[in-house]
């Protein structure tokens, strides 16, 4: 066998393994129903995330920091805080959960289910919200970052402010579509109220700024 067809064997060995992974993942869904709680965890902390970074936006704004690497930390290790926060709270929450529901049925069945696919389900979708829930406000803080990492070769600063903010307020719109399309309601009605939060909340720091 020469080399290429090696090549394409683990080629085809890498994909398929992928495949079955996802396929995996997809039936630990599916038993456990845990599709609408991820989509919640997700949800919740994307907005989270969005509204932080848009209230630090305004503060190093209000505050007249002209240094974009300080804004640019502040934002991201908000991002971090919550991005730790948000797994180890929802691990040891859903682990707990998962656990106590996995033992009821234990003793309903009389039967160890701790190897079976329902066992595996409960631990595997305990780490899969955590990292949902973990990685979504550090994700939804990203784009109020990349306008000070323009600064100050394309940007200035007052720009990248600005730019910066109507990133955070187009993040919530989406962030609003996606809900809309979840629950069926009108994506833009949807998508006006996230941004009017944002807008509620930037008020709010030029009040508390003057």
């Amino acid at each position: 066998m020469d080399e290429s067809s090696e090549d394409g064997q683990r080629e085809n060995g890498f994909v398929h393994g992928i495949k079955e992974k996802l396929s995996d993942a997809a039936q630990y869904l599916t038993v456990t129903g845990a599709e609408k709680i991820i989509r919640r965890y997700f949800a919740m902390n994307a907005f989270d995330g969005a509204m932080t970074s848009l209230g630090v936006v305004m503060g190093a704004w209000l505050g007249h920091i002209s240094d974009p690497k300080s804004t640019i930390g502040v934002i991201l290790t908000s991002g971090v805080a919550m991005m730790v926060s948000g797994f180890s709270g929802t691990y040891m929450t859903e682990s707990a959960e998962r656990n106590h529901s996995l033992n009821e049925l234990e003793d309903a069945m009389l039967i160890d289910l701790d190897n079976t696919i329902y066992g595996q389900a409960s631990r595997f979708v305990s780490i899969f919200a955590a990292f949902v829930d973990g990685s979504a406000p550090f994700l939804a803080s990203i784009p109020a970052v990349i306008p000070f990492l323009l600064v100050p070769g394309v940007l200035n600063i007052e720009a990248a402010y600005i730019i910066s903010a109507a990133a955070c307020l187009v993040s919530l719109f989406a962030l609003g579509v996606y809900l809309a399309t979840i629950s069926g309601d009108n994506i833009l009605v949807s998508g006006i109220k996230m941004v009017v939060s944002g807008i509620a909340v930037a008020i709010i720091a030029l009040l508390l700024g003057h």
